[in-house]
C-alpha cells in the first residue's frame, strides 16, 4: 500500500485484511492514526489521556508476531482503539471524568480490555466523558467539553461522547463505549456514527456486577460503519469468569439473518412517550420506508410506554448513584460536580417503598415490549428527540411546545436499559440545520444477530457519510 494513501479514511475491515496480507504494517496502521490526533484532537478534544508510546511499543511487538506466523485468529490485530475514560485500564490514567480520580492509574484491566487487547487491538488511550458518565453531554471539571466534528460548537453527545466524537473525526477507526441510559447509541446519533449496545450480559460486566443490572449497563462498538461495529462486537462477546450475568456464547453467524420478506418491522415515531422535533421524525419515517423497499413487512409498532417510566427509571438511576457513591465523606462529595452531588442527595432520598414502585413500572415497560415483540421481529424508533444543540445553551427544556426533563426527556434510548433488548443506532439522514439524525433498530433478546444483519442491509440501501467532514 502506498504511503500517500490516508490510512485513516479505510475501515476497520480494510485495515484488518491488509495486515492480514502484510500489505501494511500495525505501526504504520498506529502511526497514521496518532498523526491525525496529533492534529485534530485539540480542536475536538475526543480523546482526553493518549498513550502514544506504550501503542507503538505494542504495534512493534505485533509486527513482530506477524512476521513470526503468530497473529492469525486475532480477529483485530494491529487495529488502533480508544476507551471510555470509565473503563479501568492497566497503567493508563482512569479518571472516570471526575475530580475524585483525577490521577487514578489502574493496576489491572477490565476483563473487556483484556479480551481486546488478546485479539490484538492496540489501545491509542482513552476518550472523555461526563463524571461517572452520568449525563448525555460529554463535558467534565477536568477536561472541559468534546465538541462534535460535524459543528463545534455543538455537543458530541454523552456519556460515551469521546468516543463517538474520535470515530466520528477518523481519529481511530472504532471506538468502546458503555450505555447505562443511551449513553453509546446517544453520541452515535449525534455524531452521525454506529453505536450497538447489545443484549445484557453479552458482553463481559465483572466489577460491580450487580450494579450493572439496575437498570442495565452495556459495553458495546462505536463504529463508522455496521461491519466495523460487528468486528469489534465479536471481539467483546462472551462470557468470563466472575461475571454474574454472563451469557454462554451461540455459535456466531455473522450478519446473516432469515430472508428480509419474512421480517415484520414495526416503527414507532415517538414510543407513545417522546416530544421529538418534525425533522427528525421526518428523516425517522422515511428510513422506516427504506426497509419497506428491502422486502420487509412495515407496521406501525402498537407500543405505549407506561407514563410513569421516565419517573421511574430516574428513581433506579438515583438510588444506583447513591449507592455507588453515598457513603463517600463531605470532602470527597466536594469534589463532585453539583448535578451528580444532587442526585446523591436524590438517591438517599429514596425509600425501598418508593424503589419497589419503580421496578414495578420497569415490570411494566419489559411487558409492552415483550407484547410489541410477540407482533413484530424489529422495532424503529429515532434515537433522540433533537440533533446536536450548541454547548453554550445546554440541553433543552422544551421540544416541540412540550417541556421535557434536561437530564433525560430528550432521548427514546433508556427504556431499553429497563429492558435489555439489542438495539443500535445508525445514522438515517439528517435534520434541516445538516446535522446527524439517529435511528433505533432494536430487536427480541438474544437477538443480536438480527439486530445487526438488519442494519447491515439498511446502511446498504442507504448509505451515510462515514467521516464528518471537519
Amino acid at each position: 500500500m502506498s504511503h500517500t494513501d490516508d490510512i485513516t479514511q479505510l475501515s476497520a475491515v480494510e485495515l484488518a485484511a491488509l495486515i492480514r496480507a502484510r500489505r501494511i504494517s500495525c505501526r504504520e496502521v498506529t502511526g497514521a492514526f496518532l498523526n491525525k490526533i496529533e492534529t485534530h484532537n485539540p480542536t475536538i478534544n475526543a480523546i482526553c489521556t493518549l498513550d502514544a508510546d506504550r501503542a507503538l511499543d505494542t504495534a512493534d511487538a505485533l509486527d513482530r508476531d506477524i512476521a513470526a506466523g503468530l497473529g492469525a485468529g486475532r480477529s483485530l490485530m494491529g487495529l488502533p482503539i480508544v476507551l471510555k475514560d470509565l473503563t479501568p485500564t492497566a497503567g493508563i490514567r482512569t479518571t472516570r471524568g471526575s475530580r475524585l480520580f483525577e490521577n487514578w492509574i489502574p493496576s489491572e484491566d477490565a476483563a473487556l480490555v483484556t479480551r481486546l487487547k488478546d485479539q490484538g487491538a492496540i489501545v491509542l488511550g482513552k476518550t472523555n466523558t461526563p463524571e461517572f458518565g452520568h449525563k448525555a453531554v460529554t463535558d467534565n471539571a477536568i477536561f472541559g467539553p468534546t465538541a462534535n466534528p460535524w459543528r463545534l460548537d455543538r455537543i458530541a453527545g454523552g456519556s460515551s461522547g469521546g468516543s463517538a466524537a474520535a470515530v466520528a473525526a477518523a481519529l481511530v477507526p472504532f471506538a468502546e463505549g458503555s450505555d447505562g441510559a443511551g449513553s453509546i447509541r446517544i453520541p452515535a446519533s449525534i455524531c452521525g456514527t454506529v453505536g450497538f449496545k447489545p443484549t445484557f450480559g453479552r458482553v463481559p460486566d465483572v466489577a460491580q456486577s450487580f450494579f450493572s443490572h439496575t437498570p442495565y449497563f452495556h459495553n458495546g462498538p462505536i463504529a463508522r460503519s455496521v461491519a466495523d461495529a460487528d468486528l469489534l462486537y465479536r471481539a467483546m462477546l462472551g462470557p468470563t469468569a466472575g461475571g454474574i450475568f454472563s451469557l454462554p456464547v451461540e455459535q456466531p453467524n455473522g450478519l446473516a439473518q432469515k430472508p428480509l420478506c419474512d421480517i415484520r418491522v414495526g416503527f414507532s415515531p415517538d414510543l407513545g412517550l417522546f416530544p421529538v422535533r418534525a425533522d427528525v421524525a421526518r428523516a425517522c419515517r422515511k428510513s422506516a420506508e427504506v426497509f419497506a423497499t428491502l422486502g420487509c413487512q412495515v407496521v406501525e409498532a402498537d407500543l405505549t410506554l407506561p407514563p410513569d417510566t421516565e419517573a421511574a427509571f430516574l428513581d433506579l438511576w438515583r438510588a444506583k448513584v447513591a449507592g455507588l457513591y453515598g457513603e463517600l465523606g463531605a470532602g470527597d462529595l466536594d469534589l463532585l460536580e453539583p448535578v451528580v452531588q444532587t442526585l446523591i442527595e436524590e438517591g438517599r432520598a429514596i425509600d425501598m417503598v418508593r424503589f419497589g414502585k419503580a421496578l414495578k413500572t420497569r415490570d411494566r415497560v419489559w411487558q409492552a415490549m415483550t407484547a410489541l415483540f410477540d407482533k413484530v421481529d424489529i422495532l424503529l424508533c429515532p434515537t433522540t428527540c433533537v440533533t446536536a444543540f450548541a454547548q453554550s445553551g445546554g440541553p433543552p427544556s422544551d421540544i416541540s411546545g412540550q417541556p421535557v426533563n434536561p437530564l433525560i426527556g430528550w432521548f427514546l434510548t433508556y427504556p431499553m436499559n429497563m429492558t435489555g433488548h439489542p438495539v443500535i443506532s445508525v445514522p438515517c439522514g439528517l435534520c434541516d440545520e445538516g446535522l446527524p439524525v439517529g435511528l433505533q433498530i432494536a430487536g427480541r433478546r438474544l437477538e443480536d444477530d438480527l439486530v445487526l444483519g438488519l442494519a447491515a442491509h439498511f446502511e446498504a440501501a442507504h448509505p451515510w457519510p462515514k467521516i464528518a467532514p471537519l
